[in-house]
């Protein structure tokens, strides 16, 4: 299950709480649950053969269940958006999703265990219910908290990144000093030992910071293609793979400035490169 894409299709916004429900991150989630939940529920010093049965149909419940978990996040998305009311959000998450959550996992043990132990091993049984149970509910509680922690991460991000791209530098104009936001900045390259910032309009100013400066304040949408220059998201017309492993990264039309029409990312920074591409345009 892609979760991300799923939610793009529906205009859902998400944020790093949602990677809970994709590749990877779902399938280790899923069996160091059922891993844990394991070691918990059973005496692992008189080990049977049957137990490799227990944890496969145990490892097949809990993907399910964090499938229908994923499930109710956007239902509650569509319902209850985090943006608009984030404390009423946490309640119907801790309440009636944990409840929804719980006893579909129930049921999938009752029918789980009915298909392929006969409903000898849990159905109706006070173990089960007195022991498994209530440690499904902790996971299922654990799980909110992470994933409310993950997204205040998220908001803390998008709000350092806002700050960032408000904030304003110096740049020169033949004599005299003007400022500028990040958001007009379309690259910025190194030449015969200056430092230049070249701006959507396509002006031309010098800067008495070098390339190392602007990258420790630039926000997520700059990127350093090589030694010489830093290009913004709102740059690049497009990029495609070239020889030996390098990427050939099209410019939007700098002509005025005799400015390369493309660059190329090395093969050292090519997945690099890529990744920064899909977070920067929230492609997943």
């Amino acid at each position: 299950m892609d979760f991300l894409k799923r939610n793009r299709k529906n205009k859902i916004q998400t944020g790093n709480q949602d990677l809970l429900f994709r590749r990877p991150y779902i399938g280790l989630i899923t069996f160091t649950i059922t891993f844990l939940n394991f070691l918990i529920t059973y005496n692992l010093r008189n080990v049977e053969t049957t137990y490799v049965a227990y944890f496969g149909v145990d490892l097949i419940i809990t993907y399910l269940t964090i499938i229908f978990y994923a499930l109710g996040i956007r239902v509650l998305d569509k319902k209850v958006p985090l943006e608009e009311d984030f404390l009423k959000r946490i309640m119907y998450q801790f309440t009636l999703h944990t409840i929804s959550v719980v006893i579909f996992n129930i049921l999938l043990n009752e029918l789980f265990d009915n298909i392929f132990f006969g409903g000898g091993l849990l159905s109706l049984s006070f173990g089960y219910y007195t022991q498994d149970v209530p440690l499904a509910v902790v996971f299922v509680l654990l799980f909110h908290s992470i994933y409310f922690a993950l997204y205040l991460v998220s908001e803390r991000g998008k709000k350092q990144q806002m700050n960032l791209s408000n904030k304003r530098i110096k740049v020169l104009d033949g004599n005299a000093n003007i400022f500028i936001s990040f958001d007009e900045i379309l690259c910025i390259y190194s030449e015969y030992g200056g430092t230049f910032v070249i701006t959507n309009d396509l002006n031309k100013y010098g800067t008495e910071k070098t390339l190392k400066d602007f990258e420790e304040v630039l926000p997520h949408n700059f990127y350093r293609a090589n030694r010489q220059i830093i290009i913004s998201l709102s740059a690049i017309d497009g990029y495609q793979s070239s020889t030996y492993g390098k990427i050939e990264v099209m410019l939007k039309p700098l002509k005025p400035l005799q400015m390369p029409e493309t660059i190329f990312i090395s093969r050292d920074k090519a997945s690099s490169f890529r990744s920064w591409f899909r977070r920067a345009n929230n492609i997943q």
